[in-house]
C-alpha cells in the first residue's frame, strides 16, 4: 500500500509552527484509516456529527463523533483532508479494526477504499506546556508529512502524521528542536478538561455530555446522519445536566473509573473517568458540582471549575 503524498499540506502547515517551544510526543495509542474515492465525502457525511464539507472548503482537519441509532457515541475521531476525495481518520488504536468494519458496512456499493495505515504512519503531537514561551514562525517542509493544528482546542497543539520511517529527531529538527517526551500529553490534556477516547463510555455516552459541541465537533446545520434526531433535540432544548469536567487534587487519587464523587454533605455529584498526575476528569452534574463547598473522591478533596474554553452561557427567556 503506497503512502498518500502529503507534501502540499505539510508545506502549508509547517510554516505556522516552526521554531516554537513545543514538546513532541509519539501518540502510540493512536492510528489512522484512509478513506479514499469519489464518494468518500458522502459516506462520511452520513455517519459523523460534523459537516465534512468544511474540509472540502479549506479546513485542514475536524473533530467528529460517530453515533449509533440511539444517539450514543460509538467512535471518537479526528479527520484530515489529505487531497480531493482522500481523508485520513485518526482514532484510538484499540478501535481501529471496529471503526474500519463500521465504515465498510455503510460503504455498500460505493467505489471507496477503506484501508488501515497502522503499519505505515505514526501520529505525533507537538504541544506547548503551560507557562512556556516561544515564537511561531519558520519555513521548513517535509515530504510525506501532514501537520494540522488540533481542531478542538488551540492549546491541544498540533497533530503530525508522519511515515513510520521518520525518525523522532528528524521531526524534532523540522519543528525547531523541540524536546521529545513520553506520556506527558495525557496530563496536559486532562488539565485542560479534554479527555481521551477511553474516557468516553462507548455505546453509553451522549456526545453533548462529552463536550462534542464545545469542541467544535457538532454541526447543527447539516443534513441527516446516524443518531442525529436525539442529538439535535437535546442541543436545541439546551438541557445537558452532566458533562465531562476537569478535577484538580493535591492528594493521591486511584485511577479507578466509575468511582463515586460526592459532596461534603453526601450528595452524589458524578463518576470519575480518568486520572493523570494531579489532574483528573469526571462526568459531573454541572450545577451541584460547581455549588458544592467540598468535592470528595474516597475521602480525598478535589476541586473543579468550568474549563476556560466552555462558551459563556446565554440565559433563555422563560415562555
Amino acid at each position: 500500500m503506497s503512502l498518500i503524498k502529503l507534501s502540499r499540506i505539510g508545506r502549508r502547515c509547517f510554516s505556522s509552527i516552526q521554531n516554537s517551544n513545543f514538546l513532541l510526543e509519539n501518540l502510540k495509542s493512536r492510528a489512522l484509516i484512509r478513506v479514499a474515492g469519489a464518494e468518500s465525502a458522502d459516506l462520511l457525511q452520513g455517519l459523523i456529527t460534523n459537516d465534512i464539507r468544511h474540509l472540502e472548503h479549506g479546513a485542514q482537519g475536524m473533530y467528529a463523533m460517530v453515533l449509533n441509532k440511539a444517539g450514543r457515541v460509538v467512535y471518537d475521531t479526528l479527520i484530515y483532508h489529505a487531497s480531493p476525495g482522500n481523508f485520513l481518520i485518526e482514532c484510538d488504536r484499540e478501535i481501529l479494526s471496529e471503526l474500519r468494519k463500521h465504515l465498510l458496512i455503510y460503504r455498500v456499493r460505493k467505489k471507496i477504499s477503506i484501508d488501515s495505515l497502522e503499519q505505515e504512519m505514526n501520529v505525533w503531537v507537538a504541544f506547548k506546556p503551560k507557562g512556556s514561551e516561544g515564537e511561531v514562525k519558520g519555513e521548513k517542509t517535509a515530504e510525506g508529512v501532514l501537520i494540522c493544528q488540533d481542531p478542538r482546542l488551540k492549546d491541544l497543539g498540533w497533530r503530525i502524521l508522519a511515515p513510520k520511517g521518520q525518525a523522532p529527531e528528524e521531526i524534532s529538527s523540522l519543528m525547531g528542536q523541540c524536546a521529545i517526551v513520553e506520556d506527558q500529553y495525557r496530563s496536559h490534556r486532562y488539565s485542560l478538561g479534554e479527555r481521551a477516547y477511553r474516557i468516553i463510555r462507548l455505546g453509553k455516552s451522549f456526545p453533548l455530555e462529552a463536550n462534542c459541541d464545545y469542541l467544535h465537533g457538532l454541526s447543527v446545520h447539516k443534513g441527516c446522519y446516524l443518531g442525529q434526531e436525539f442529538t439535535a433535540r437535546t442541543y436545541h432544548t439546551g438541557v445537558v445536566r452532566k458533562r465531562l469536567m476537569p478535577l484538580t487534587t493535591e492528594g493521591q487519587i486511584q485511577d479507578k473509573s466509575d468511582t463515586n464523587i460526592e459532596s461534603d454533605d453526601g450528595k452524589n455529584l458524578g463518576k470519575l473517568r480518568g486520572v493523570a498526575g494531579n489532574s483528573a476528569l469526571a462526568l459531573l452534574r454541572i450545577d451541584p458540582a460547581l455549588q458544592a463547598k467540598k468535592i470528595l473522591i474516597d475521602g480525598v478533596e478535589v476541586t473543579t471549575e468550568k474549563p476556560s474554553w466552555w462558551p459563556q452561557e446565554v440565559l433563555r427567556e422563560k415562555p
